[in-house]
């Protein structure tokens, strides 16, 4: 059988890469963590975040009248929970950005891959995966969250004024626009997407070339 009709059992994956694989494969297995995909996976799931992000101007579009006159001519707002997306998605963008650099270091390093740099490369890979995928996505779907909130109707948001003391939809006061933020994470998503994209080809054509698996990049 030959070893890409093994991708389709992940116990023949992980034993493979533990008998043949590199430094780095035989390390990525054997490490417990929150995020154990593949690169290129990782930066396509910071695209699907930051697509998600960009849903907030259509959303917000749509709110029930007294919310949206709460909120203000939505594409010009700029209320708190933008400035919390906003934040997101730039931490999502930048270690995304961390990741795809990641990759490429990883595919100019195959075949001189000692454990020591695999080490590194594997500890960097997890911080920019803990802070994009976790933290900046977090922020992101907590904006996505209030931005639902409002859907609810005014009773639902006085709901939440009433615990929390304070508005979601209040004006930020820093220049940056529902409109602004919607539109650069669209932007910013589909850079990510297509630089994936060009990563997962790369480890396809050099570590097939090599005779690992490219599906592991």
């Amino acid at each position: 059988m030959s070893r890409k009709g093994d991708d389709d059992e992940p116990t023949d994956r992980v034993t493979d890469a533990l008998l043949h694989g590199s430094a780095y494969e035989r390390l990525r297995f054997r490490r417990h963590g929150f995020f154990q995909q593949p690169i290129p996976q990782k930066i396509r799931a910071g695209s699907g975040l930051l697509f998600a992000l960009a849903g907030v101007l259509p959303l917000m579009a749509a709110f029930p009248v007294g919310v949206r006159e709460t909120v203000g001519p939505v594409p010009m707002a700029s209320p708190k929970i933008i400035v919390l997306g906003l934040i997101g998605g730039t931490v999502v963008f930048v270690c995304g950005l961390g990741l795809a650099t990641l990759g490429a270091a990883r595919l100019r390093l195959e075949g001189r891959m000692t454990e020591e740099r695999a080490h590194t490369l594997l500890s960097l890979e997890e911080v920019a995966s803990l802070l994009g995928l976790g933290t900046g996505g977090l922020a992101i779907l907590l904006t996505l969250g209030f931005v639902l909130l409002g859907h609810g109707g005014m009773r639902a948001v006085e709901t939440y004024i009433r615990l929390a003391g304070r508005s979601p939809y209040a004006a930020s006061g820093v220049p940056i626009t529902v409109a602004e933020v919607a539109t650069s994470a669209f932007v910013a998503a589909v850079a990510l997407y297509v630089l994936a994209q060009a990563i997962h080809l790369q480890f396809r054509l050099r570590l097939d070339a090599s005779g690992a698996d490219p599906i592991r990049g």
